[in-house]
């Protein structure tokens, strides 16, 4: 279904509002500004005006994917919700509650962080968004009350229906094989047997990625463990 077009923020107005430089971006990617306007109102803005015009086009393609992905996931909790249109150098998102994913704060209440972060992503893979870059704890951020919120949509991909059905079983577990990923490395102990057999599996295939260096930190052996002790 065709999404309805997004509303116009001018960028006078952004020129107006009191900024704080989040990211500085890069060649391909726009900085991230948090905009605060003379009424309080708090917007995230991606923007490409500072990208080098040589590459400007790029980053403004990938941003434009990205936004169009996001808007896949409009009205469900837990994403950031695009909003509105600068320019063609830039759109509004809203601003999500809640501080990077640390093993501190996931040892709190492991397997109830990692169960949340499974349906969080199970949710969005249903509505055809693979995120592909959970493994950053900084795309993954916890609330107050420890909700997950997944943000950083610029490495997700939404397949057309012929791709999702190839690749979508292998798209899915990139995204579960993450939350896994905390689970072993930070609290083992809370690991099932079937979670714990999934993790060894995916290890074994990521020695066979020679594009992406093998790096167990102690994961491998960690589950190892847990499976000896059930």
């Amino acid at each position: 279904m065709k999404k309805p077009p997004l509303p116009e923020w001018p960028r006078t107005q952004l020129e107006g509002c009191e900024q704080q430089l989040l990211s500085r971006g890069s060649r391909w990617k726009p900085a991230v500004l948090r905009a605060v306007d003379p009424n309080g109102q708090v917007r995230i803005v991606k923007d490409c005006l500072s990208v080098s015009p040589l590459t400007r086009w790029a980053a403004r393609y990938l941003m434009g994917r990205e936004r169009r992905i996001m808007r896949r996931l409009e009205g469900m909790s837990g994403f950031p919700e695009v909003k509105e249109i600068v320019d063609r150098n830039a759109f509004t998102m809203n601003e999500m509650a809640g501080e990077p994913l640390e093993p501190e704060t996931f040892c709190l209440a492991p397997r109830r962080i990692a169960d949340s972060l499974l349906n969080v992503a199970e949710a969005m893979n249903n509505r055809g968004v693979f995120h592909l870059d959970l493994r950053q704890r900084q795309n993954i951020l916890l609330g107050q009350g420890l909700e997950v919120a997944i943000i950083d949509f610029g490495a997700a991909w939404a397949p057309n229906p012929l791709a999702r059905w190839i690749f979508g079983g292998l798209l899915r577990h990139v995204d579960r094989s993450a939350a896994l990923k905390y689970l072993a490395r930070f609290a083992p102990e809370f690991l099932t047997r079937e979670e714990a057999e999934e993790v060894l599996r995916g290890l074994r295939k990521r020695k066979l990625w020679v594009l992406s260096p093998y790096r167990s930190r102690g994961i491998e052996e960690a589950v190892r463990k847990r499976l000896q002790d059930m």
